[in-house]
């Protein structure tokens, strides 16, 4: 169902529906407008209408812009179809105790590739994710070798996985997600069919043998018969 809307100018403009959603506390709604107004003239086909709205969920109650594109059927020019909100609030990723206290690094670092690919920075965000994934796995391996910690730091990643990781799984997904992060910053990709999302994939696996490495060591320490 198309609503008017009263312009600055006095004329009216149709947009195909209302921003119900926003984009910050992602809560449904019926929001209050605040402001409309158009970028440029209203018979040019890229002129734009923004709509400046107020969320309505009391946990939230802040302002943000609903941006409206010409829906350019026929020959109506003040007709225009929702385009999206911002800003989008950046919600950080999960990660466990036992990867944080493994290496405070690849948490800082996978959150800020993660907040980069959000805004659609994605070339910065697969050498972010590849950053994030070698300071994992070299603080996961100087943890459990810490007599080996300078050859760890210095060495190449894939040579550290291959000489320090034991675990077949952990070692195979720590391996690919290199050989993926690798693409991410180098000229020609080697694995065409696969991208940002299967490397996040691989990272994920990554974290999921670590943290069972350590929670199992935790375990069989503690429960230990004698």
């Amino acid at each position: 169902m198309s609503l008017r809307i009263n312009l600055e100018n006095g004329t009216q403009a149709e947009i195909d529906k209302e921003a119900d959603i926003c984009p910050i506390c992602d809560t449904a709604q019926i929001p209050v407008r605040i402001f409309v107004t158009i970028t440029g003239e209203l018979e040019k086909y890229d002129t734009k209408l923004e709509i400046v709205m107020k969320c309505m969920n009391s946990n939230c109650a802040r302002l943000y812009i609903a941006q409206y594109i010409k829906d350019n059927i026929g020959f109506i020019y003040n007709k225009f179809k929702f385009n999206y909100s911002f800003p989008k609030a950046f919600k950080a990723p999960d990660i466990t105790k036992e990867i944080t206290d493994i290496s405070q690094s690849f948490r800082k670092i996978f959150i800020q590739a993660s907040e980069a690919e959000s805004k659609q920075l994605d070339e910065l965000a697969g050498i972010g994710y590849r950053k994030a994934l070698e300071y994992l796995i070299k603080d996961y391996c100087i943890s459990i070798k810490p007599d080996k910690e300078e050859d760890i730091k210095s060495n190449q990643l894939s040579r550290v996985i291959n000489n320090y990781v034991t675990d077949e799984n952990l070692k195979s997904c720590a391996n690919r997600a290199v050989w993926l992060g690798n693409d991410e910053t180098h000229y020609i990709r080697k694995w065409e069919n696969h991208d940002l999302k299967d490397l996040k994939i691989l990272i994920q696996l990554t974290c999921t043998w670590i943290q069972s490495s350590i929670l199992t060591k935790k375990y069989m320490d503690e429960m230990s018969r004698d």
